[in-house]
């Protein structure tokens, strides 16, 4: 099992589907998810059902659109959308969750679409990443 997350604010650009930063481990069983490259990988051996949950607190706006995605092996798996019509100057979190059949040395990241002007994922300096996330752990 891991969780990882974002430890400071990281900016990204808007209308674009860009690989979320979640660059400090909470815990990491395995030390299956690399901090530099932002991914989870399968260990050798330890292929099977596997369950994954994101939390991403996005800077908002009026009438903006947040999209979440789970990327295997650089491929779309599956995503969550948020659209608000409103202002939500506070923030909007787009979650995102996911069972899965992976391989060993297959890998997992999360990325992100916004429509905001200069999209931010929010990060904290807390060890259990209250803001912005990504945690899995194996089932079987």
């Amino acid at each position: 099992s891991f969780k990882a997350y974002n430890n400071a604010s990281f900016s990204f650009s808007g209308s674009t589907t860009t690989k979320m930063r979640f660059n400090a481990d909470a815990w990491d069983t395995a030390s299956a998810f690399d901090t530099t490259n932002y991914n989870f990988t399968v260990p050798a051996g330890q292929g099977g059902k596997y369950f994954f949950n994101a939390s991403l607190r996005l800077n908002a706006g009026t009438d903006c659109q947040g999209v979440g995605y789970f990327y295997v092996n650089n491929a779309e798996y599956i995503f969550s959308e948020i659209v608000a019509r409103d202002d939500f100057s506070a923030g909007i979190f787009v979650n995102i969750t996911s069972l899965m059949d992976l391989s060993a040395g297959d890998y997992v990241d999360v990325r992100c679409y916004a429509t905001m002007a200069s999209p931010a994922l929010s990060g904290t300096g807390s060890s259990q990443g209250k803001y912005s996330f990504f945690e899995g752990f194996k089932l079987i």
